[in-house]
């Protein structure tokens, strides 16, 4: 029987790659019209603000902020809908599709030793939602020439700052807060700019 070598070398590669461990296989690509989390890439700053998960923080009614946990099972989950990034809210009576909205309003955190030109980003049910957000490949990006509620100091640069606290529960003690960083602000030593990578959730 003539077996080519081209026919035994492939019957010999195919267990070994279906033997290869599940971190060595190729994962799946990112879908940005799925659920999925966030998490801190630091772009320009120091490194300890890596790979913090987003989670809100809630500061009054129906209203949060945005912090980072180092713990992944705090992370919540986010939808991109009509370029708006948003958190789905299953509350008891609430209808189908309900969701606080990122708003990136033109205020400093309050009582808060973050540096000039760093400012809060919102997630609730008021204030005006912020449009013009897309995913380029699994990094958030965000385009001006899209967007209609932007502050005109937004060029799309987040930012993560250990802070003393957030209103109104600084008793809490230092937090990583997540802020909207004006386009002439420079970088502080305890922040970081950071892009902010999506994963689908399972």
């Amino acid at each position: 029987m003539y077996t080519s070598i081209k026919t035994l070398a492939a019957a010999v590669a195919l267990p070994l790659v279906a033997a290869l461990p599940l971190s060595q296989r190729a994962e799946a690509a990112f879908d940005s019209t799925k659920p999925f989390t966030l998490h801190t890439e630091v772009a320009n700053g120091t490194s300890a603000l890596n790979n913090l998960y987003l989670t809100s923080f809630h500061v009054g009614a129906a209203q949060n902020t945005v912090v980072g946990s180092a713990n992944s099972s705090q992370a919540i989950g986010w939808t991109l809908s009509d370029s708006i990034l948003q958190q789905p809210i299953a509350l008891q009576g609430a209808p189908a599709g309900f969701a606080y909205n990122l708003s990136l309003p033109l205020a400093a955190p309050y009582g808060s030793d973050a540096p000039s030109g760093y400012e809060i980003v919102s997630l609730g049910v008021t204030g005006v939602a912020t449009t013009g957000f897309y995913f380029k490949d699994s990094a958030l990006a965000w385009s001006g020439s899209n967007a209609t509620t932007a502050p005109k100091a937004f060029d799309g640069c987040f930012a993560v700052c250990q802070v003393n606290g957030t209103a109104p529960y600084f008793t809490l003690g230092r937090q990583f807060q997540l802020f909207w960083k004006e386009n002439n602000a420079s970088t502080s030593s305890h922040c970081a700019d950071v892009k902010l990578v999506g994963a689908n959730l399972a």
